[in-house]
């Protein structure tokens, strides 16, 4: 089975494009002209060189992956084609016309025998990869990778493939074609040979039967053999309001509160489901609701929404919402 990896270069090609398009304009401004002089032929030559390159600057783009596809069959068959018997029927075909009821039944026999013919001969083995890399890889955005391929290796002893076996959050490299890992620090080097990231310093020697845990100390460039954690390179919060904690790791403004595995950033709080929708007016409030006896697919009853921060009248009457007042007022 092969496997593949749909690939991202957005971030990294966003300027080229917009560069690429200026180019792609001046180059039709010069192409435009009816009667070109040798300098006119020259720049176009020269814009299509510029052009040329920035396209190959876009190619040779990092890409992020965003997707893995497992499991797609290696080749696949597809009826085999024969230009001498297709062309020949292709003539008898074109031969029926002005001839006797007897002469086209002739033909039709003779086409029927290559159609048998060429139905018979074996199918062709495809190379899937050529379908998928071509066809989802427009802009060559998808990418075979080998499952068993690790630092440069393969683990069962076969042709190692693009470095690493990759996942979502990878990077692509064109360049060296392979795959690997999203950079942990700013310090560490990429080992060119295997695509993985490298400490600067070598980890400290264990005792096996007194192993030790280490920390990367990104700020002192060091192994400490006590909790920290180091914030990853170029790494972004989960959410705006999250700081790095060199204990926690990414640390919620607010201390998570049991039972409630949920972070609003607009409510600056934790919740006991995600909610759905926006803040509908300034002055609401999270609040749990309960539908118990009835529950949800998962077993729970409790659920989080946006709420007044002052009861519903309920006397029968319609009411709605004075953000205003921050009241409910009856419905005229």
């Amino acid at each position: 089975m092969a496997h593949y990896a749909f690939l991202n270069n957005d971030a990294t090609t966003g300027t080229l494009r917009e560069e690429l398009e200026v180019l792609s304009n001046e180059m039709g401004t010069l192409t435009s002209i009816e009667e070109p002089t040798e300098e006119d032929t020259a720049a176009i030559e020269a814009k299509k060189a510029e052009i040329d390159a920035k396209q190959q600057e876009i190619d040779n783009a990092l890409c992020v992956v965003t997707k893995v596809i497992t499991g797609v069959l290696e080749t696949y068959e597809k009826s085999a084609s024969d230009e001498t018997l297709e062309q020949e029927i292709k003539d008898l075909e074109e031969s029926r016309t002005g001839k006797s009821k007897e002469e086209v039944a002739a033909i039709d026999t003779a086409i029927q025998a290559k159609l048998e013919e060429l139905q018979s001969l074996p199918p062709v083995e495809v190379d899937n990869t050529q379908y998928w890399e071509g066809y989802y890889g427009k802009g060559k955005l998808c990418k075979r990778c080998s499952y068993n391929t690790y630092e440069g290796e393969h683990k069962l002893g076969g042709s190692p493939f693009r470095k690493n076996y990759p996942a979502v959050g990878y990077t692509y490299d064109p360049v060296r074609d392979a795959f690997y890992a999203p950079q942990p620090f700013e310090s560490w080097i990429l080992n060119e040979d295997k695509c993985i990231w490298e400490c600067p310093l070598a980890h400290p020697e264990q005792d096996e039967e007194n192993p030790i845990l280490y920390y990367w100390k990104e700020d002192t460039q060091e192994w400490v053999d006590y909790l920290y954690l180091s914030q990853p390179y170029n790494q972004e919060p989960p959410y705006p309001s999250w700081s790095w904690s060199t204990e926690t790791g990414w640390t919620a403004p607010v201390e998570k509160v049991e039972g409630k595995d949920y972070w609003n950033e607009e409510a600056q709080e934790w919740t006991t489901s995600r909610l759905v929708a926006s803040k509908p007016y300034p002055s609401w409030i999270v609040k749990d609701m309960d539908i118990s006896p009835s529950y949800f697919d998962d077993g729970t009853s409790i659920y989080s929404t946006w709420a007044a921060p002052v009861d519903k009248p309920n006397d029968g009457k319609s009411y709605i919402w004075d953000e205003e007042t921050v009241n409910w007022i009856e419905k005229e």
